[in-house]
């Protein structure tokens, strides 16, 4: 199973292949430094282990409460007895120590050394109060030069890590110093396992089986992957996607950029024929103009021509009035009637002529005549009797006498006289008697007549004087 190394020179690698088989392991780490950057213990920590995480500088006190909340997380130094003690801080945070010799040393290389009093618990107070009942697997000091002190301080009877990781050079260098302090876990029956150039691991007698382990430094068989291999991957990883949300960026600006352009493009058509219908309404605006002006000139025209033909009737009228004024046009009056006659004559005939000049002429007088005549049967109850009589013994000629009364306009001088015969409550009589038959037969007479004068055989070419004045 592969997994991440945070380590800084692969101590965790070294530990994970000694110990992987223990579940839920406890791991004590003096001068723990950073929950995750440099960090031994946070591999075992992400696979369910649980231990002291100690480190005095006050910086890493809410990282660690952050990020280690189930662990015991100490902000205490560790020495060879309990009490108080000036800590050297130095700028840069790994560097810090109890050693003021180490601090001065950092501070001639260009470091700020600050000194402030911490609080000291040895390991075997600390182990007192939280591992009476803890088996621990592995005990990890880094504290700047101030190891064998840390080592001094715990009861190796009482109090057996498995596995110690110990810091065997001097801070920032490749000078060893073990050997100030390797006696002390050989006297606690600690074997020597492995050495990495910076650390050397030891491992106690009770757990030897553990040393075939360390035979070999970390490998490809391991199956790890370094905390900053990681690291880059995912900011690779990152950058790949921070690469492709650009590139569909880019996409998406190109697509509105499109648009953007085909709008534009839209926009100038638009544009265009907005111009284009402008100009044409300009154009029909001229047409129109020319049109109406046209239209003027032309009504202009139109009133000057009437005005010369009203001068002219009135010239013509002024003529026709003092040629009819004229001793000529009196004189010669005679002869233009005699002409129009003449000209009538040609195109009917003389009978047809003399017909309508007796129509004309006699019309009047014969209405006037027989008006006289109806009147004088009103008034002469005798004369009327006989009449009756004729008329009542002569059926068609009685029609004849109808028609005659219709066509000529004399039905309205029965009604008159009729009325006034009424008044005097004179109801009988020819008037009446004619007013009665004639009012509705008039139309029916038309559709009669042609058939009694072929059943009486009168031929129309032989008509007496009379028949052709009622026919």
């Amino acid at each position: 199973m592969s997994f991440i190394s945070c380590a800084q020179n692969y101590e965790d690698v070294m530990l994970w292949r000694a110990l992987k088989h223990i579940k839920k392991g406890f791991y004590i780490d003096v001068g723990a430094y950073s929950p995750s950057s440099d960090s031994v213990t946070k591999l075992f920590y992400d696979a369910s282990w649980r231990g002291i995480n100690i480190e005095p500088n006050p910086i890493f006190v809410t990282p660690y409460s952050d990020e280690r909340k189930e662990d015991i997380n100490l902000s205490v130094a560790v020495s060879s007895e309990d009490g108080e003690a000036e800590m050297f801080f130095v700028s840069n945070p790994g560097l810090s120590s109890l050693n003021q010799e180490i601090a001065e040393g950092h501070s001639k290389l260009g470091w700020e050394a600050s000194p402030s009093v911490v609080n000291v618990k040895t390991l075997t107070s600390i182990c007192t109060e939280y591992c009476l009942d803890k088996e621990i697997h592995f005990l990890k000091i880094d504290i700047e030069g101030f190891e064998k002190q840390a080592l001094q301080g715990n009861d190796w009877g009482k109090f057996r890590p498995w596995v110690i990781v110990v810091e065997a050079t001097l801070p920032m260098s490749q000078v060893e110093n073990y050997k100030e302090w390797e006696s002390i876990l050989f006297d606690a029956n600690y074997l020597f396992a492995y050495a990495d150039g910076l650390n050397r691991f030891y491992v106690s007698k009770e757990h030897k089986e553990l040393l075939p382990a360390f035979k070999y430094p970390p490998n490809v068989f391991d199956e790890f992957k370094l905390i900053a291999t990681e690291q880059a991957e995912v900011k690779a990883e990152q950058a790949e996607v921070k690469a492709e949300q650009a590139e569909v960026k880019a996409e998406q600006a190109e697509v509105k950029a499109e648009q953007a352009e085909v709008k534009a493009e839209q926009a100038e058509v638009k544009a265009e024929q907005a111009e284009a219908k402008a100009e044409q309404a300009e154009a029909k605006t001229e047409q129109a103009e020319v049109k109406a002006e046209q239209a003027e000139a032309k009504a202009e025209q139109a009133e000057a021509k009437a005005e010369q033909a009203e001068a002219k009737a009135e010239q013509l009228h002024a003529e026709l009035k003092a040629t009819l004024l004229s001793h000529s046009w009196r004189i010669t009056a005679p002869l233009r009637w005699f002409k129009f006659q003449l000209m009538l004559l040609r195109q009917h005939g003389v009978v047809a002529r003399i017909r309508a000049l007796l129509n004309k002429t006699m019309k009047p007088l014969t209405k006037r005549a027989t008006t006289l005549i109806i009147e004088a049967i009103q008034l002469w109850p005798q004369l009327r009797s006989k009449i009756i009589l004729i008329l009542n013994r002569h059926p068609t000629f009685k029609i004849r006498v109808k028609t005659f009364i219709n066509n000529k306009g004399l039905t309205s001088a029965l009604h008159a006289t009729t009325s006034k015969r009424a008044e005097s409550n004179d109801n009988d009589g020819v008037a009446e008697y004619i007013k009665d038959n004639l009012s509705d037969e008039n139309i029916e007479y038309r559709e009669k007549i042609p058939k009694e004068r072929k059943s009486k055989g009168i031929n129309d070419k032989k008509k007496t004087p009379l028949e052709k004045w009622f026919y």
